[in-house]
Parts: C-alpha cells; sequence; structure tokens
C-alpha cells in the first residue's frame, strides 16, 4: 500500500465516522507550499472511546500494527498506527490543549492529487507548530518549509495571527527568520 492510497483510506474512514480531523505534517506543507518528500501521514483527531473503537474496525489488527490508543484518548498524546506490508505509518495526535483542539476548528479543505477535498490544519497554525519543532531541534527544514507557505499563499497567510501565536509561545525570533526567508527568498540561508 502506497501512501495516496493510504491517505485516501484514511480520510476516507475518518468522514465516514465523522471524526473530526485535519491532516498535519508534511503533507500540510505539500498542499501549501512546496513538494517534499513525507515519511509518514500526520493526523489531528478529536476521539473519543467510541470513535477510537470505530477506527480500529477500518485498521484490523490482521493489517496493521495499532500502538493503544486508550491513553491518547483520555488525555491527549500521540498513537499510531503501521501496515506492516508497506512500512507505511499513520501518526494520530489527540489534542491535549486549547492550541491543539483549534488545529481541527481553523483547518482548511483543499482539493488533493486523490481526486478528494482533505481537511488540512490550516498553513498558520503549519507554520507555527514548525515554528516549535524548529526551536526544540532546530532542523532548518522547519524554516523552509514556513517560507514556502507564505510565498506561495502570500496575503492569504493571517500574518497577524501568527505573529500573536508567536508572542505567546516565546516564538518571535523565529518567526523573525521566516518572514525575511519568505521575504527575501534569494538571500543566503547561512
Amino acid at each position: 500500500m502506497d501512501q495516496e492510497l493510504l491517505l485516501s483510506h484514511l480520510v476516507a474512514t475518518l468522514e465516514r465516522v465523522k471524526i473530526p480531523y485535519a491532516i498535519s505534517g508534511s503533507h500540510a506543507v505539500m498542499a501549501y507550499g512546496e513538494p517534499r518528500h513525507a515519511h509518514d501521514i500526520d493526523v489531528v483527531v478529536e476521539l473519543t472511546a467510541a470513535s477510537a473503537a470505530q477506527l480500529s474496525i477500518a485498521f484490523p489488527p490482521e493489517d496493521y500494527c495499532t500502538r493503544d490508543t486508550k491513553a491518547a484518548v483520555a488525555q491527549g498524546g500521540m498513537f499510531n498506527i503501521i501496515h506492516p506490508d508497506s512500512g507505511q505509518k499513520i501518526d494520530f495526535f489527540v489534542p491535549s490543549d486549547d492550541f491543539e483542539r483549534g488545529e481541527i476548528a481553523r483547518a482548511w479543505r483543499v482539493p488533493v492529487s486523490i481526486g478528494e477535498i482533505v481537511s488540512f490544519v490550516s498553513p498558520e497554525d503549519v507554520i507555527i507548530m514548525k515554528m516549535r519543532y524548529y526551536e526544540m531541534g532546530e532542523s532548518d527544514k522547519h524554516l523552509r518549509d514556513s517560507a514556502s507557505i507564505l510565498q506561495k499563499l502570500g496575503d492569504k497567510v493571517n500574518r497577524g495571527y501568527i505573529t500573536e501565536q508567536a508572542k505567546s509561545f516565546g516564538l518571535e525570533s523565529i518567526w523573525a527568520m521566516i518572514e525575511k526567508r519568505a521575504d527575501n527568498p534569494g538571500e543566503s540561508r547561512g
């Protein structure tokens, strides 16, 4: 099973079962910014015990390896589903705070190559999460991904919202680097 098929199965399942979701991570970057390789599918989901049970029916243990979802459902957190034959993985993020819960509410519906319209974490929230990840590990890909979203979407991105969130998370200097990179794409990255 390739990633595109797995994404299609995931989206169809979440929408059929009516689980609120928003695709995040590399797939969201590709929806808004530049193409890049995705190692897995990241998705933010609102799960209850009942909807988690329905999810497990769509990804049965005879076909998928699943980490126990109970802790993530109870207190927020992450679990994943792996398709062992292909090695494809879905990382599920159950919101644990108001910002994360808001990612689903602020999601954008975007047409994708699989011929479907999919909910993606908003470009603003992708950039905010990329700033948080950059703060943890200083990987340049997070700055590059964020700048590509700003360059491609231009005025469609609410920079004021990002500025407010950057202040609340103490990420103003990282946001300044991203804006400089997006507004001056020809300058050296060094």
